[in-house]
């Protein structure tokens, strides 16, 4: 019986110190901004309706679309859940319009992105 006792604890032991290195650690954000072209907004200022069809034929090229959050006016670079895919295509629906982006953050080696896991139009 003290055995199954044991080993009951250290099996608690074991998933309690293994929930966080499976993911169980990642918090989920809301943040809110426009959606920009990543390149003509850092080169020029480009944002707003005004540059909506430039920023969506910039994405449709291959440039980062990203977020220009409200508040701080950071650029928050974003990344698709799945391996391998562009938000490019799910962001460009709104580019030069306030959204708000859930997601959690993955960083590494000082860089920071946010993983996207949903897009809404920003509530005015």
């Amino acid at each position: 019986m003290r055995r199954a006792s044991m080993g009951l604890t250290l099996f608690a032991l074991v998933v309690l110190v293994a929930l966080p290195a499976l993911g169980g650690g990642e918090k989920e954000v809301s943040v809110t901004g426009e959606v920009i072209d990543s390149a003509c907004y850092i080169r020029m200022g480009a944002k707003g309706a005004s540059h909506r069809e430039c920023a969506q034929q910039c994405a449709d090229a291959g440039i980062p679309l990203a977020l220009l959050e409200d508040g701080t006016g950071k650029v928050v670079w974003l990344a698709a859940e799945k391996d391998m895919e562009t938000p490019n295509a799910a962001l460009r629906p709104y580019a030069g319009q306030k959204v708000t982006i859930t997601g959690s953050y993955a960083e590494r080696g000082g860089a920071k992105i946010l993983v996207i896991s949903s897009i809404a139009p920003a509530k005015s």
